[in-house]
């Protein structure tokens, strides 16, 4: 498969207090919205939990998408679990494609870091046309069932994420207390591994 790209492709990579050994470190792999929900989660975290984000446009057909999410993951001090999330980018995949890509992707990361938990993440609401809600359930769907299929743990961002729509600022991204309802969720999980 060759893979489509955006028109503006992007990787936003981020490590903080790489000195803190007793943090309980996650790496967490997402779009914008992990972009958005780390800056606050980390400060929410007290120095107890820390999310290493690398946030990426890389759709799963990008070939070099996990390749470099082993780059950035090479560098963490440490890592308690993986959170993984990639349900706003690749519009141009059929559910059918996302769902054999989906799988591939949770094996690798399970192979990878397995000795972790690999906890997928449920997609954001949304109100934009160009991530439509509709196909947001259905790749939730794809990624619950999957998740089953390998005894994963789900995050549902979906739901919090719909009870804060009020908070959207431009139908796929959220303000600050928005955000901060998203990072209250991750911490809440975070805080039982």
């Amino acid at each position: 498969m060759i893979p489509v790209y955006e028109s503006i492709e992007w990787d936003n990579t981020w490590m903080e207090q790489t000195e803190n050994t007793a943090a309980r470190r996650i790496l967490y792999v997402g779009d914008s919205i992990s972009v958005g929900t780390r800056s606050v989660a980390n400060p929410m975290g007290a120095g107890k939990v820390v999310f290493d984000n690398f946030g990426s446009s890389k759709s799963l057909d990008n070939p070099v998408f996990f390749e470099s999410l082993s780059l950035f993951a090479s560098q963490q001090p440490s890592r308690a679990a993986v959170f993984f999330n990639n349900g706003l980018h690749g519009w141009h995949l059929t559910d059918e494609e996302y769902e054999t890509l989906y799988a591939v992707m949770l094996d690798k990361l399970i192979e990878a870091y397995g000795d972790v938990p690999v906890i997928p993440l449920l997609s954001t609401f949304t109100t934009s046309p160009y991530s439509p809600v509709e196909r947001v359930q259905a790749r939730n769907a794809i990624v619950s069932r999957l998740a089953a299929a390998r005894g994963l743990r789900v995050i549902d961002l979906y739901s919090v994420s719909k009870a804060n729509a009020d908070r959207l600022t431009d139908g796929v991204h959220f303000d600050i207390e928005g955000y901060n309802a998203l990072a209250e969720e991750l911490l809440r999980v975070a805080e039982t591994l």
